[in-house]
């Protein structure tokens, strides 16, 4: 199946990742921000905390919690719809709103890995990752929006239950014929738009499994997942949701 080119793409986010199998320290990191500098001038210090909970199992039931704290640089354009985010252990370049196509978007890809790969050099790589953040805003004409008219994925519920105001969904399936797992999301969001409803359509599509180590393969396999993730995406809209991408 081809590319729907659609005049108004309701994409808000696109993000390539590439996880590696061993961290680097805060100077490489900190060298490799420097390279970036002149496609990417504003820097800023990154944080990512998370928080571990440990169940243990047993008579005395005692939870522990440990939390781990990542820090990375962000560089990103002019206008702040370019980015790429240097961590210990991933390399993420991400395109916000507007979003340009996938041509321009690996091109920018192919450019930025060549300049990571000549400040630090080959590490393994243990997950190459594709994520699509869809936004779908949809005009609101009464006091409850039916979205299963513009989405073929929603949660389902006993019709005498009545009818669903919101939802949140998730799924994760393999993708066997590229070796990758795609998770899904989808669930209401608060609307930017005034007097409209807005749906999130997320999809993440990436390879955990003998990801592949030299570029050519790597580039092969993004591009089998951009195919893939448009099959996905124009699997789970309707016609109706089309009709707001090309208005």
């Amino acid at each position: 199946m081809s590319e729907q080119a659609y005049k108004q793409p309701p994409i808000t986010e696109a993000v390539i990742e590439i996880r590696f199998a061993t961290p680097n320290d805060d100077a490489t990191i900190a060298k490799a921000s420097g390279d970036f500098k002149s496609h990417y001038p504003q820097e800023d210090a990154a944080t990512n905390v998370a928080i571990q909970l440990y169940l243990p199992t047993g008579m005395e039931i005692k939870t522990m919690a440990q939390t781990l704290e990542k820090k990375g640089r962000r560089r990103s354009s002019m206008d702040q719809t370019q980015l790429v985010l240097l961590w210990p252990d991933n390399f993420v370049i991400s395109q916000l709103a507007p979003y340009p196509g996938w041509d321009a978007f690996f091109e920018r890809f192919r450019r930025d890995w060549e300049i990571w790969k000549r400040g630090i050099g080959y590490k393994k790589i243990s997950r190459i990752g594709v994520r699509y953040i869809n936004r779908i805003d949809i005009p609101l004409s009464g006091p409850l929006l039916e979205y299963e008219r513009f989405l073929n994925i929603y949660a389902y519920l006993p019709e005498s239950l009545g009818p669903v105001s919101s939802y949140a969904v998730q799924a994760q399936l393999p993708l066997q014929e590229i070796g990758c797992k795609l998770t899904l999301s989808s669930g209401l969001v608060p609307s930017p738009v005034l007097r409209h409803v807005s749906f999130v359509f997320d999809q993440d599509i990436a390879k955990e499994e003998t990801p592949p180590q030299n570029d050519d393969e790597i580039y092969n396999l993004l591009n089998e997942i951009r195919v893939k993730k448009n099959i996905v995406f124009e699997t789970c809209v309707t016609d109706e949701a089309r009709r707001l991408f090309n208005p």
